[in-house]
């Protein structure tokens, strides 16, 4: 299996716009309570793994016994936008096959945390928790939100899937990692981002500027 080209199906350059799409396919089917629940739950999804990351490289705060530096944004967005978008893609008129659907997207998205155990992109712990955060605004959004009343149109559903196999292939990637590397390095007045092998230096760091504050500064004899 071809770890990377599954790993493209997590990419923010797709889902991003994808979550968008579900937001403006629920408004346009008349849905504007669960418009609000999915953007609500998805942004919080979201926002919460952009305040880890920022939060361990700027920072250094994370938890190195579990090798863990922040919520995998792949397997976040995977599992939050996957089971939604199969789910609303099916008509209304078959509510079984939405669900099938939605169970498929699920499968995708777990294939997807592999992916990143695979590539070695992530700790078991940040793939399992980013699995876990998206799941838990996907499923209960399908779970709480009634379906829309009106399907979206036949040629909206086409190019969702023809983008979903596009990107992909094309390989498209958006380089954000490395904008929230100087996002926080700039945020936290440092030059370079902390690393994930940095754990040790910096807890070394911290204890060694203990010891300093801690032992009495010698006095200049006359």
């Amino acid at each position: 299996m071809h770890w990377h080209f599954i790993s493209r199906f997590g990419e923010t350059s797709l889902l991003l716009p994808c979550a968008v799409l579900i937001a403006v396919w629920l408004l346009y089917a008349g849905a504007y309570a669960g418009a609000r629940r999915w953007l609500l739950s998805f942004g919080s999804a979201a926002g919460l793994v952009l305040a880890s990351k920022l939060a361990f490289m700027g920072w250094g705060i994370g938890c190195e016994a579990l090798n863990f530096t922040g919520f995998s944004g792949h397997s976040m967005m995977a599992a939050s936008v996957l089971p939604v978008m199969c789910y609303l893609v099916v008509p209304t008129r078959h509510p079984r096959l939405a669900l099938a659907a939605s169970c498929g997207g699920v499968l995708l998205a777990l294939l997807v945390g592999v992916s990143r155990l695979k590539l070695q992109a992530h700790s078991d712990s940040e793939v399992i928790s980013g699995l876990a955060l998206g799941f838990a605004a996907s499923l209960s959004f399908i779970a709480w939100s009634a379906r829309p009343r009106r399907s979206a149109p036949a040629l909206a559903a086409v190019v969702l899937m023809a983008v979903m196999l596009g990107v992909p292939v094309a390989g498209v990637a958006a380089p954000t990692h490395h904008w929230l590397e100087i996002l926080a390095a700039r945020l936290a007045g440092r030059d370079k981002p902390f690393q994930r092998g940095q754990w040790r230096e910096w807890a070394g760091q911290r204890e060694g500027a203990a010891v300093l504050a801690c032992v009495p500064q010698a006095h200049a004899v006359p």
